[in-house]
This record gives C-alpha cells, structure tokens and sequence, in this order.
C-alpha cells in the first residue's frame, strides 16, 4: 500500500500552532511542524474515512471547528502535499493534471535557476519535467535531484516528526507539608488536565506516568505508573495513581510533587465487526489493582505456561493483563484443551487388574475406564526433589476426562479436562 500525506498550510500558523497539531492529531501521530502549516502522514485512512478528496474534505471540516484558516492538499510524498497546498490545495493523487500545471516558483530553486527556466519557457511542473533528468542534474548538481523527486512524486522518504519533546512535565510546591496523599487528588486533577491538553496538542496521547514527591525529611520518593494501553482518561489515571500509591505510602509529609506524562501513540478506537463485547481496558485495570491491593501483588496475574511436567506447569506473571483478541466469523482457530484443577484433589478408589486401570470410584461418581495413557512422574525437576507422584490422564464411560495420581498406596484426582 502506498503512504499518504495530508499538508494543511494556514495564516494562522505562527499564533495558532497548538490549535493547528490539535488538528492533525485527530488524524494521525506522526506529525512534522512547517514554518507556515503542518504535514502529517495519512496511510490507511482510505479504508476508515474513504479517497483522499474525502479525507482532505475531513481536515477541512476540522478546521473550520477550530476557526482556522488554511489549504489543504493530500499527495503520496509529504513534498508534493506541502507544494500543492501552498498552491490553494487540491488532491495530487486523483488532481495529476492541475498538480502537473503548479508553478515552479513553488519549488526550493534559486532565484537565478527560476529565471533560467523562465527564459528557456519553463513555467511550471509539467514542462519541466520533459527535460531529461540526467542533464538537469548534469547542470545544476546532484543536489538538484531532490526537486526533481519532489516533482515526480519519487520522494519516499518516511515522514519524521519534528516535534521536539517526548514528554511533558507539571510541578508544584506545598505551602506546608500534607501527611496524606488523598488530600492532593484534586491538585493532581489540575495538574493532569493541563498536562493531558498539551499532550493532546502535539498528537500523542500517554501510557506511562511519573510522580514524584520532595518529602519533610529531605528525601525524594518516586513511582513509575504505567497501563497496557494509551488513554488521557484522567479519572481513570486519578484512580490509578491512588491505588498504586496506596500500596506504597510515602513516609513523611509532602512538600512538593511533580508530575510526567510521556508521550505514545494514541489507541484506535475503531473494533472489528464481529468483536466480543468486553469490558474497557480501564476498568480492567483499576480492577486488577484492587485485587492486587486485596489478595497481594503476587497473586494476581496472567497464568503463563511452562514447557515442564509438574503438578502446576504455569506460573503467574503479575505485571501483565488479558490481551483481547478480535476474530471474524469466517476464522477458524485450533480446538484449545482447558484443565481445572480440584482443590482439594478428589480422593478415590482404582481397580486394577492385570496391571491395567479397569474401575475408579469416587464420592461424586463412578464408572468403568474405557482409555488411559500414563504412567509419568509428576515433576520434571528431578535434581530438585524425588519422585514421588505417578500420574494417568484417564476417559470414563459416559464421557469425562480426568487426570489420576497416585502416591504410595493412595489415589486421587487431580483434576478434569474441560
């Protein structure tokens, strides 16, 4: 797929810069600040908002709510939106004729190499672009190429950003210190509104926060809060930064607090047509915080699986969410075997007969065995400790899969196959 570039060239640019990246960052985050106007990359909203005409018409309607004034262009290379647009606008890609009749007075070509053209006839793109490009470069350098590009709509360049900073920073010093960090919520909602719109502004939305606290006993305590996702909710933020602080209380009383957002793309809101309704991710997380707050930090996470035989192969990994994931109707997955485990194991009494499982009863059920396959030892660490359990996965008649264990004389169920 070929990239796209959106150039807005407004009057307003020198006074209204901030109103002006507000509006490209509602279309995309790689975003390059021009002296008169911004340039920001578009690729892929042909299958959101439509053709380019559609997309410039977009930006326009955008600029009209923020009162602006200002051309609009779309072209495959940010230099050829940036010459369009300074030009009164257009569409380069579906426009090629009234792109090929822009003057070249537009171009970077110095005063004395424009009269030059002016004398030989050379007015505008399409005339000069009848001149072979090999005796341009032979008589005005190699460093000429790159108008030529830009004419010819071969400048593939990626679009670099130019806006300077990653991150952005709010601080504030107490007039006497604060024991409790609850009573400075609504400092912090200040702070975060003002933080979030200058974040908003440059196009980027946030994921990761710093606080930090100059403390009565002359100690600096600091916290790194970071979600899974980009998101300038700041009651979602509020609540977080509550939850993580609560864990972790500073020690003295509060002097003086600073606050860091850096900057990240921001989320998509657009979800697939046949996605499962889920909760948000922010009500995700503020709950998973306050289980971590009630059962402990380390019993709360995703389970991850080990390539190990042992009576539990996973383990928790406590700093990770539930990723969601977005089929279509016409994907087929692979068949996923579930396990649940009985707490406490089931206890239960096996026949065996001529060294073969044939009966197992139990307080809930019984039944005869139609398959099973075993035996193993349960822990694969054998460096560690000795073998001790012998294990079976077993089907009973009338269906049921379930694994069984055995130490010494006694049998049990571990647990059954879903």
């Amino acid at each position: 797929m070929s990239r796209l570039y959106a150039c807005v060239i407004s009057p307003d640019a020198a006074e209204r810069g901030d109103a002006l990246l507000s509006v490209a960052g509602q279309f995309s985050y790689s975003i390059r600040t021009l002296e008169d106007g911004v340039v920001f990359d578009v690729s892929g909203l042909e299958r959101l908002i439509g053709k380019p005409a559609v997309i410039a018409k977009k930006v326009e309607e955008e600029l009209a709510k923020q009162t602006l004034r200002g051309s609009v262009a779309v072209a495959e290379t940010a230099a050829a939106a940036a010459l369009l647009a300074r030009e009164g606008g257009g569409n380069a890609v579906e426009e090629a004729d009234r792109f090929a009749q822009l003057p070249l007075s537009g171009l970077p070509i110095d005063a004395d190499t424009l009269g030059v053209f002016g004398e030989l006839g050379l007015h505008d793109i399409e005339a000069l672009l009848r001149v072979p490009r090999d005796e341009l470069i032979a008589r005005y350098g190699r460093e000429f190429e790159q108008v030529i590009k830009s004419i010819r709509q071969e400048d593939r360049r990626p679009l670099t950003p130019n806006i300077r900073e990653n991150r952005v920073s709010w601080s504030h010093n107490l007039d006497f210190p604060v024991e409790d960090f609850e009573q400075l919520i609504f400092l912090i909602n200040h702070g975060l509104e003002g933080l979030f719109g200058r974040t908003a502004h440059s196009g980027f939305s946030t994921e990761h926060i710093d606080i930090a606290f100059r403390l009565s006993d002359r100690t600096r305590k600091a916290y790194e809060i970071k979600a899974s996702f980009p998101t300038l909710d700041r009651s979602f933020w509020l609540k977080l930064i509550n939850l993580r602080i609560s864990f972790d209380p500073p020690q003295d009383g509060i002097l003086a607090l600073k606050v860091t957002a850096h900057f990240t793309k921001p989320r998509t809101s657009q979800r697939g047509l046949y996605a499962v309704s889920r909760p948000e991710p922010e009500s995700l997380l503020l709950t998973v915080g306050k289980l971590k707050k009630l059962a402990g930090d380390e019993n709360v996470g995703v389970p991850v699986m080990l390539n190990e035989r042992l009576s539990e192969p996973f383990k928790l990994d406590a700093g990770a969410l539930p990723e969601g994931r977005e089929s279509s109707r016409e994907q087929t997955e692979r068949p996923v075997i579930a396990f649940s485990y009985f707490r406490p194991p089931l206890s239960a009494e096996v026949l065996v007969r001529e060294g073969r499982l044939v009966y197992i009863r139990t307080r809930l059920f019984s039944g005869h065995v139609t398959e099973y396959s075993g035996v193993w030892k349960a822990d694969s660490k054998w460096w560690e400790q000795g073998w001790k359990t012998r294990e079976w996965d077993v089907e009973m008649e009338g269906g049921g899969i379930y694994r069984l264990g055995k130490i010494g004389a006694e049998w049990f169920l571990i647990g059954e196959y879903d």
